[in-house]
Parts: structure tokens; sequence; C-alpha cells
């Protein structure tokens, strides 16, 4: 849910009022400062959060009326994880908390597929559509990305090795191919090919983490939710 909104492009000013379903406008709290008179009205943290937090107020806020003013010249030192255990943890946390805030702000019980969408034609400032929104028994958010559909046909074609479907596996392995070389090229710069690879293998282990986090969250929330993963920013 967090993953690309708070690198999609804002401008200077204030942001729009409304989201794309739960994906919403928001300030990390780690760089935000509120009126005395918001926080007032819409109440504190909400403790039920184990992440998200901040994600959770930017939206009551709004909901409350309040408008949310972009000032990129506003600058804090943050000391990010230094440790690839740390990365790991801090990302599978971000993901088990989302659920619950799907959750909370989903008006009513529906599977909702969403994904990144960074045309012009696109009015939103995080460049997030949902593409399918469905009556469902219980709740369920699901992202296509090309992370997600890169492990889909991985499965599709070890399935079909196994069960000895070869054309299945042929062209499931084209779409993992395809997928793998659009997740990772994205990410590839050729000036800087180690810097690249190294930076891909990080991002893939910490969307791994954030994705399995999201799982496990889903499964405590009763929901199936499958999360966001990075892509690049809005230009």
């Amino acid at each position: 849910m967090i993953i690309d909104i708070t690198k999609s492009g804002y401008q200077k000013g204030y942001l729009p009022k409304k989201g794309v379903g739960v994906f919403h406008p928001f300030f990390a709290t780690a760089n935000a400062a509120f009126r005395r008179e918001a926080l007032m009205k819409v109440g504190e943290f909400d403790t039920h959060c184990e992440t998200g937090e901040d994600i959770d107020l930017s939206i009551r806020v709004a909901k409350a009326g309040y408008e949310l003013w972009f000032e990129p010249s506003a600058k804090i030192v943050h000391y990010h994880r230094y440790t690839l255990k740390g990365l790991l943890k801090q990302w599978f946390d971000y993901g088990l908390g989302h659920a619950y805030l799907f959750k909370k702000h989903s008006r009513r019980r529906r599977l909702q597929f969403y994904r990144y969408d960074l045309s012009e034609r696109n009015p939103s400032p995080f460049g997030i559509s949902c593409v399918l929104s469905i009556p469902f028994p219980f709740y369920g958010m699901i992202f296509l990305s090309s992370y997600h559909f890169m492990h889909l046909f991985m499965l599709i074609a070890a399935a079909a090795f196994f069960f000895s479907s070869a054309k299945l596996a042929i062209i499931a392995m084209v779409g993992f191919l395809t997928s793998a070389g659009w997740y990772f090229g994205i990410r590839f710069d050729s000036k800087k090919p180690f810097k690249s690879i190294l930076f891909s293998v990080l991002r893939y282990l910490a969307d791994g983490a954030y994705v399995l986090g999201g799982f496990i969250g889903g499964i405590k929330e009763g929901m199936i939710y499958i999360e966001a993963t990075r892509t690049r920013k809005r230009i």
C-alpha cells in the first residue's frame, strides 16, 4: 500500500483529498506536522495499527475536511536500517499491518484488483488504478505487478513440468522471463551495472518480505491481501 506513494511525484501545494480505494495521499510521520485542531478532531494514532498508522491518520484528517500540504523544502535526517535482517523485518512489518488498514477503510466486502498506471491519462497523483472490484464474501485486495506475475508463472511452470505438460511449461516460462525482465529491467542502469544488480537483489528481498507480511496480515484479518510492490516513480 505505501510502496510507491511517497515517491509518486508530489508537487508543492495541496494534495488531492481523494485517493483510489484505500490508496490515499499521505505523509510518513517521520517528517510531517499536523495542526493540533485537526488531531483533536480526528483523534490520535490508531493503536490497533501494527504499522501504517501515518496512512490511517492522513486518511482520517482528509476525511474530516482538512487538506495535506506538501512542502519539499521541509527535510529531516532519518537513519535507515543498516543490516539486511533489520531491513527485511522493517518491510515485513510494513506489509503485516496493511491488511488491517485496508479492511478498516473499505466500505464493503469486495475483492479488488489494483495495478500501477503511470500513464498521463491516469489522474491519480500516485499512479494507481483499480481495474476490477467485485462483490465477495469477505474483504480482498490483490495487486497486479510484474513481481507477482513473475512468481505466478514460475509456479505454473513448475506444476507443468511436474505433470509433464511441455506446452504449458514453455508458455509459463515465457511469461516468467517476460515478467522477470520487466521487474529487474526497470532497475538496471548500464552505467552502474554492479550497483544496479546489488540494488535489484535488495529490492527483491525487501519486496518478498513485504508481500509475505501482507499475506500473513491478511490471514490474521480473515481476508485475501496481496501487497503492492515497488515500481518506478511517475515522471
